[in-house]
This record gives structure tokens, C-alpha cells and sequence, in this order.
């Protein structure tokens, strides 16, 4: 009953969804990010006096974040973290700030060495930011720097969702197709790139889709780490595909289908209740970092490595500091209200993405993705697919050595398939 409930509301109102709006864009202005001391001092002093709970007495992690270690994670950010740190780490870049629709959009654009650098669109999802394409963007875009080719180089752009961040929140909820025409108002008329490419996971990988699909002819490659929009006849969550499965496609769906509940309960919070949820947690920054800490336990890969080991203390808090310092918590979640009101995560009857297509496999613990054969059938041009030994539901921060290798890799098959006679170049 409840997944079907879920694979209902993530179907959304009519196949196909509402057409982008027409927006009016302004000019890009350098942005400097720095959060006033008195913002800094409130949330440590909030932190400072939490009172937290004791531990329940149950398997760490069986029901939740242990109390025991939130209490040490809180313990480290009242007494020892650094946000002016990670502020510098952003602000090595070049940050922007462009009005779009009467909307500030923040984003990092980092242009890439050599002559003839591939523009890149990095979009990300939740419970995750800009900031955590940190240590990816500047091996993306001077690759000779890190041992690689400049031929590789990109023009990486990555930009924050409205309402995450530094990014203005719009007056009402917006679906994710729809902030993709205010990313392509970004890159076309605000950046002046004729084409460029979309990569995304978790929701960036719905607006990277929809892109693909609403501007073809401007969106030269789109590449993924979770498979949205999928094709008409097999929802998310709905256990069908839509025609005759193979042996792998029976094998995921399986698979998908027998992801613990526990797993997936936020999204019915967030799709059904979010407004309930981010009442309950606003002005209470430790109450905010165990919700999204949660799913960063949750869905990183600990298959070779200890979760500590992977993710610092410090590395944590950053991640939530910037949901935190710009009261981005309730708008954080918007776009999961309209999964159940106007998204689709599903294209038109019979439609498909005819652009070059790229699909990693990470082994997300929670979210398993699809087989090549079933991506094949809404991306007849999929030209990339590998399946890494790690990495999770955040590669650029578990594997970022890895991610950003992908990625070239992918830049490299696009680039042969376009200079094919058929490539459509």
C-alpha cells in the first residue's frame, strides 16, 4: 500500500508535465560569500546549549541517528569547527549571483583551461549543495594540473537550486523541470554557451533529464547517477517495465522494490508533510543536521570503509551549515511538494531523450540503478554506462578521484559520437 502510494505520488498529475515558463534574465555579478559573525555566533550558541538525548538502548543506526553520536558530532561543532574554513574553500572560486525571473541565482563558474574547454552544468540534489562539488571542480576544469590532458578540461558551472544556499527561494514552490528552464536561461543568455552538458544525481538528475528533453538542441549530452525521467510505462517504485523484462531488468526491480521502507520513509514526509516537518525543525540546527545526517549515513557506500572514514566531522558540518547559515531547511524541500501536485519522474506516452546519454552506476546502498538494457529504453543514445566498485550516493565527496575521471570519460565518448558522420555535431 505504501509504495504504491509513493509510486503515485512520484507519477505526479498527468504524464509529461507543465511546459517551462519564458523567463527574463539579468547579468551574472561577482558574489563573495561571507556569513555576518553575529548569524556565525547564534547557531553556536544554539548548538552549544542542545540539550541531547540519551542513547535508546538499540543497535546504533537500527532506528536512526544514535543520540551518543550526535551529541559527539555537536560536542565538535560548538567547540571546534570552522565555517570561515569551508568559506574560503568556495570562495577560491569565482561565485555569481544572476537575476533570473526576478530570482537570484547563486552559482560557481570555473572556467577550464586550454582552447576549446566542454561546458558543463553540475546540478545537485538533497541533502546536498554547491559546496559539495568542492574538490571536483578544479580537476574538472584544469585537469594537466592533476596529471590528466587539458583536452578533458571543462567549463564547470555549478549552480544552486533556488531556495538552497545562496540561491533566492521563488515565491511559491516550483517543480524541478521547471527550474530547468532557469538554468537554461543561465547557461544560454547569461553565460552565452550555444550547447553545453547536463550532469545530476538524486534531483539534479530530474532537471538534467527534463533538460535533455525540453532543449535538445542546446543540451548536447546529459549524464546521470540515478535514472529520472524514466519511460511512460514504468514508474518508480512500481515494480513494472513497461515490456518483456530481461534477466538484469527482473533482477533490479527486485531489488529496488525490496529497499527498506526505513530507507524511503522521508520521501512521504517530505512529499506529504514537508511544510509539518520544517516547522518542526526551524531555528533548531541540531534537530536540521540529524535529519539530513541521517540520509548521509544512510546512503553513502560503507562497503570499503568505515563511514568516519570517509566523511570528517568537519566535512559533515560543513555539508549542513550551509542548509543552516541560509535558512534553507523548509525550501530544501519544495521541490519534493510538487512530486505530488505537477512533477513527473515519468515522460510522455511513447516519448524518449534522444540525446547522447551517460549513466553511472554507483553502488548507492538505497537506490540501485537500472541496467544499461532498461536505461536504453527512454535513452536510445546512451553511449556511456560503467558501474564503479565504490562509491555512493554522493561520489563527488565519497570518490571524487573516481567521479571526476567518469566524467571525463564520458565528455571523451561524446565527443567521439558527435564527430561521427551520423553524430549530429
Amino acid at each position: 500500500m505504501i509504495r504504491a502510494f509513493l509510486a503515485t505520488v512520484i507519477v505526479g498529475l498527468g504524464i509529461g508535465g507543465s511546459a517551462a515558463p519564458s523567463l527574463a534574465q539579468g547579468e551574472p555579478e561577482p558574489y563573495t560569500i561571507e556569513v555576518p559573525q553575529e548569524r556565525l555566533d547564534e547557531v553556536i550558541s544554539q548548538v552549544r546549549n542542545h540539550e541531547f538525548l540519551p542513547d535508546a538502548g538499540v543497535e546504533p543506526w537500527r532506528f536512526g541517528i544514535p543520540q551518543s553520536w550526535l551529541a559527539e558530532m555537536g560536542e565538535h561543532w560548538a567547540s571546534d569547527y570552522d565555517w570561515r574554513a569551508a568559506e574560503a574553500r568556495l570562495n577560491r572560486f569565482d561565485n555569481f549571483l544572476a537575476e533570473i525571473d526576478g530570482k537570484q541565482l547563486h552559482f560557481i563558474h570555473e572556467r577550464g583551461s586550454g582552447d576549446n574547454p566542454t561546458p558543463l552544468l553540475i546540478l545537485h540534489g538533497w541533502p546536498y549543495s554547491v559546496y559539495s562539488f568542492i574538490d571536483v571542480i578544479e580537476p574538472l576544469a584544469h585537469p594537466e594540473r592533476f596529471g590528466g590532458n587539458v583536452e578533458d578540461a571543462f567549463d564547470v558551472v555549478v549552480v544552486s537550486i533556488p531556495g538552497v544556499g545562496f540561491s533566492e527561494a521563488p515565491d511559491a514552490p516550483e517543480s524541478l523541470r521547471a527550474v530547468g528552464a532557469r538554468y537554461h536561461e543561465l547557461m544560454t543568455e547569461v553565460l552565452g554557451y550555444e550547447r553545453y552538458i547536463t550532469h545530476g544525481g538524486d534531483q539534479g538528475a530530474l532537471s538534467a533529464g527534463w533538460m535533455a528533453y525540453d532543449y535538445p538542441d542546446a543540451v548536447m549530452g546529459h549524464h546521470t547517477h540515478m535514472h529520472f525521467p524514466r519511460h511512460a510505462s514504468s514508474p518508480w517504485l512500481s515494480g513494472k517495465i513497461g515490456a518483456e523484462p530481461t534477466e538484469a531488468e527482473k533482477a533490479w526491480i527486485e531489488a529496488e522494490a525490496a529497499a527498506p521502507f526505513g530507507q524511503l520513509a522521508y520521501i512521504l514526509t517530505h512529499v506529504a508533510r514537508g511544510e509539518t516537518l520544517a516547522a518542526s525543525l526551524a531555528d533548531n540546527p541540531v534537530g536540521q543536521a540529524a535529519w539530513i545526517w541521517d540520509k548521509w549515513y544512510y546512503w553513502t557506500d560503507k562497503s570499503g570503509a568505515a563511514f568516519e572514514e570517509i566523511h570528517t566531522k568537519d566535512r559533515l558540518i560543513d555539508e549542513v551549515m550551509y542548509y543552516i547559515l541560509t535558512d534553507s531547511f523548509r525550501t530544501s524541500l519544495w521541490p519534493y511538494l510538487m512530486l505530488g501536485v505537477e512533477e513527473n519522474a515519468v515522460l510522455p506516452e511513447g516519448e524518449v531523450i534522444a540525446n547522447p546519454a551517460g549513466v553511472t552506476a554507483w553502488p548507492d546502498p538505497v537506490f540501485p540503478l537500472p541496467p544499461r538494457e532498461y536505461v536504453e529504453r527512454s535513452r536510445p543514445s546512451l553511449i556511456h554506462y560503467t558501474t564503479p566498485a565504490r562509491g555512493g550516493h554522493f561520489p563527488m565527496v565519497e570518490v571524487p578521484e573516481l567521479y571526476v575521471e567518469d566524467l571525463r570519460t564520458f565528455r571523451r565518448s561524446l565527443a567521439e559520437h558527435l564527430s561521427a558522420p551520423d553524430g549530429n555535431e
